[in-house]
């Protein structure tokens, strides 16, 4: 449970693993990404230059018969609803980055537990050759999606949604999880978080094997090499979320879809 406790920010090995993940530059959802940075900018563009148009402040000039108060409000009347546009775009796609980045720490999660059960392919100790219950591939990819849908909690919404399956978090985990981070206050916020997380259909984890390549890499390292990928869904903000929507619940709410997938040596 320890993992789950630590603070990513200063795990160098999870800065390491993600930098060189090919998801984290090149991001399978990188239409949502790259479009609401593109609009942000030209919003941006469109505030710096519009007040600045000579043609358009000559004409109000004459219009008002002065130079100073009609244009400046006039100036304030066009660009207030491109600034109001222009920080709902910056919010969506600060939202996007953030779960860009929870989704590619789950995945780095999901390897980290993963690394511990898989039997290696070829013994690399003399240890994994003499006490085989040190790992155990079966259980592997459990541990690994439990702890890929922990580390996604804080991305999660607040809100009670409708789940399918069971979407019952471990309790003594969560708990954990809340005493740790100070949120013991918040119990129900964050309770309804993990219920998201853990709602079969909004998280999907598949580990394995990294390819046989890698094991050049290892130097008297008792650790298996561990290839995960992480996809798991994020609810958009509402009113113009279809435009970055991958898809849409039966609630009505759209979401679009993170995918992360990291090696682990």
């Amino acid at each position: 449970m320890r993992a789950e406790l630590e603070r990513p920010f200063f795990d160098g090995a999870f800065w390491s693993s993600i930098l060189h993940s090919r998801t984290f530059w090149i991001p399978e959802d990188h239409g949502a990404l790259l479009g609401t940075f593109a609009i942000a900018m030209l919003l941006l563009a469109s505030m710096l230059l519009l007040p600045r148009l000579s043609a358009r402040r000559r004409r109000i000039s004459e219009l008002h018969g002065d130079t100073s108060g009609s244009t400046t409000m006039m100036d304030f009347v066009l660009v207030t609803p491109i600034f109001v546009f222009f920080m709902f775009v910056v919010f969506q796609f600060t939202i996007l980055a953030k779960n860009h980045l929870f989704t590619h720490y789950a995945a780095y999660a999901a390897a980290r537990s993963a690394r511990v059960y898989f039997c290696p392919a070829l013994p690399i100790t003399i240890r994994s050759i003499i006490d085989p219950r040190t790992c155990d591939d079966d259980a592997a990819p459990g541990k690994a999606d439990l702890a890929a849908r922990l580390a996604l909690i804080p991305a999660a919404p607040y809100d009670q949604l409708k789940c399918v399956g069971t979407c019952q978090p471990p309790e003594e985990a969560l708990k954990a999880l809340a005493d740790a981070s100070g949120l013991s206050k918040n119990w129900r916020a964050m309770r309804n978080q993990a219920r998201y997380m853990f709602d079969p259909q909004n998280v999907t984890v598949t580990v394995d094997r990294a390819p046989m390549a890698l094991y050049a890499a290892i130097s008297r390292s008792p650790h298996v090499p561990v290839t995960a990928k992480v996809e798991a869904r994020f609810l958009l903000l509402e009113y113009a979320g279809w435009v970055f929507a991958r898809g849409q619940r039966k609630d009505g709410r759209y979401y679009t879809i993170s995918t992360a997938e990291v090696n682990l040596l």
